[in-house]
């Protein structure tokens, strides 16, 4: 009985050892960046009249105007302390992705929504952008 239960759980690790079962395909067309060739910028949680670091706004500019993947997360709060949780993602295509989620708002609508931007700039506690697309629902 030893020998079979061994000899299954041998078996059981094998399989869950082998990498060619469904996993996704490195660097197939359209898949992300994996997490180890994006740049953190960081991520902060600013409490209410607190600006992002001149460093990590900065951090993302650069990597956007090169063409490197990063990212940097932010949340700020809402007048009544609700967290809103936005997250600048620079693509290789020197676009910003920003994703802000505002489910946590007690006030506001409780929606995540998608803007892609261009012409990233560092001001003085964040960011600004030449132009972003219509923030669209996802």
């Amino acid at each position: 009985m030893r020998r079979i239960l061994y000899a299954t759980l041998a078996l059981l690790t094998l399989t869950a050892c082998d990498g060619s079962a469904a996993s996704p395909q490195a660097g197939a067309a359209g898949a992300a960046p994996s997490s180890a060739s994006i740049t953190d910028c960081g991520t902060f949680t600013l409490p209410l009249g607190e600006s992002l670091p001149g460093a990590a706004a900065q951090c993302l500019v650069d990597a956007a105007r090169a063409g490197r993947a990063a990212r940097l997360m932010v949340t700020q709060s809402t007048d009544e302390g609700d967290p809103i949780p936005v997250t600048y993602t620079a693509g290789t295509d020197r676009t910003v992705e920003v994703i802000t989620d505002s489910r946590q708002d007690k006030f506001g609508v409780k929606v995540v929504t998608r803007q892609v931007c261009t012409g990233p700039v560092a001001t003085n506690g964040g960011l600004d952008f030449a132009e972003c697309s219509p923030s669209t629902p996802i």
